[in-house]
């Protein structure tokens, strides 16, 4: 608690130190809205909840209030390594349920960027994996926007910036990133029960091909890992300098790695068509604990195709189609059924959990990946709760769409997803679990509101995974800028 307090002190401390520095403040933007949620169900439809940052309850109809402000979004300042830019970012929500009452402070940060270079410290919404969009994906496979933000200071290079000497022909981007998590209950070890946890991140993407050009190649990884503990957990173990330089250099300790690790990487291609528009193909390799080194679970794997149009909708038109993505993902290899220390094979990866960390690849109870991977109480289960397991169902196979675009002046979104989903090879399900979970969502500016948006859906669950479940969504929104 008092880590908490500390954070959102330094973080307002930040904006205030670093407003009388900045050489530019770049063009803030806000967001006020209120949203309602109704089910007829004792838990609200799949895509409501999903890769939200865990803002919208999962566990009956709400109210929510948000309010949100920065200056990162939508910021099409093209950097000059003469200038200090302040970057912020504030996002809050009051949530009203039956029974209780909150407020969750969603994101709060600060930093600076000079030229192409970002600093910040703090919470902050994100997503990470080569993707064709963020917003209609069914959510990146290692880190997907569907858990709160937890702290944590991150040097990045957010954007794609030129190599010298190369003439375009090479850009990069990536990031380097240590954070803070809350107590990791241990599963394994003898000496305690709970540590510390920490986070570590690095990435980095290659884009080949020059602006002109007509298709673009990319390629990159991004590595992700707790850690924490290491001289509680073990006799005469790691101390914690010692154990952060494993972890971030993969160096294992008395035959095994330091830290739960976990991630992807990454291989995609732009194709720009003609009249502003273009197609996006990417892949997303899973790697976790070693299999991906010797292909045994090269199945495994997100991927998709994106169409995106990027001409200004005409009103004059009836139908205008914006972007559409299908993805399909498998995560039921997992290296196969095998795991033998002594002859080196490394199969049964158990996607998301964890041997030491019982919580798995968690913060604040929600899964940080894909949420394709649920926590095991989310699902219906004949099971008892499993203890020492976050999720009984990381073996799936799953197929979405997600679509944009206009009718006149409405804004229509449109996703659907099903899943095939077998278990875990500790815990298989005694038959498969079919899944379908789909959203259609209007949107209008209301002129007569002062350009307030308003917004209306409906969402449905189908299936032997989640409850059934039918909801439906109104909402008021004011954007702008200042």
């Amino acid at each position: 608690m008092r880590h908490r307090y500390s954070i959102n002190f330094l973080v307002y401390f930040l904006i205030g130190a670093l407003t009388s520095y900045a050489q530019f403040l770049p063009t803030s933007e806000y967001n006020l809205s209120v949203n309602a949620y109704g089910t007829n169900s004792p838990t609200v439809p799949f895509w409501y909840y999903a890769n939200q940052y865990n803002v919208i309850p999962k566990n009956s109809s709400s109210f929510i209030a948000r309010a949100s402000l920065g200056n990162t979004k939508g910021d099409t300042v093209k950097y000059s390594w003469r200038q200090i830019r302040l970057l912020y970012g504030l996002d809050g929500a009051f949530i009203a349920q039956q029974n209780s009452n909150k407020f969750k402070l969603i994101e709060s940060f600060a930093g600076i960027k000079y030229g192409p270079i970002e600093l910040f410290y703090g919470r902050r919404l994100e997503t990470m994996g080569l993707l064709g969009d963020t917003l209609l994906s069914s959510g990146s496979y290692s880190w997907s926007g569907n858990a709160q933000p937890f702290p944590k200071i991150q040097l990045s290079i957010p954007n794609y910036v030129e190599l010298p000497f190369f003439r375009g022909l090479f850009s990069i981007k990536g990031s380097f990133a240590h954070g803070w998590l809350d107590t990791l209950a241990v599963a394994y070890g003898p000496r305690t029960n709970a540590v510390k946890g920490y986070y570590h991140q690095k990435t980095l993407f290659i884009k080949m091909g020059r602006p002109n050009w007509k298709i673009n190649l990319i390629g990159g990884f991004n590595h992700l890992a707790q850690w924490g503990g290491e001289d509680q957990i073990w006799p005469n173990g790691l101390p914690p300098k010692e154990a952060w330089w494993a972890v971030v250099v993969g160096k294992p300790w008395q035959d095994s790695r330091v830290g739960n690790h976990l991630g992807t990487l990454d291989l995609g291609l732009v194709w720009k068509l003609a009249n502003n528009k273009s197609l996006t193909f990417f892949r997303q390799n899973i790697f976790d604990d070693g299999s991906l080194y010797n292909f045994l679970n090269i199945q495994d794997g997100l991927q998709g195709i994106t169409f995106n149009n990027r001409n200004a909708p005409n009103y004059a038109q009836t139908f205008t189609l914006e972007k559409v993505n299908f993805e399909w993902m498998n995560t039921t290899s997992q290296g196969g059924n095998v795991f033998d220390f002594q002859q080196q094979i490394f199969g049964r990866d158990n996607y998301f959990n964890h041997y030491v960390y019982s919580e798995g690849w968690s913060y604040k109870g929600e899964m940080i990946g894909t949420p394709f991977i649920p926590k095991q109480s989310d699902i219906i289960s004949s099971f008892p709760l499993i203890k020492n397991a976050k999720t009984l169902n990381n073996r799936v196979q799953m197929l979405h769409l997600g679509a944009s675009g206009w009718i006149d002046e409405w804004k229509w979104l449109v996703k659907a997803s099903f899943s095939n989903n077998l278990g875990t090879y500790d815990y298989p399900f005694p038959s498969a679990r079919q899944q379908f979970s789909s959203l259609l969502q209007i949107q209008k500016e209301l002129p007569w509101l002062q350009g307030i948006d308003w917004t209306t859906s409906i969402a449905i669950d189908a299936g032997t995974l989640y409850e059934p479940s039918m909801g439906i969504q109104l909402g008021l929104r004011k954007r702008g800028f200042f």
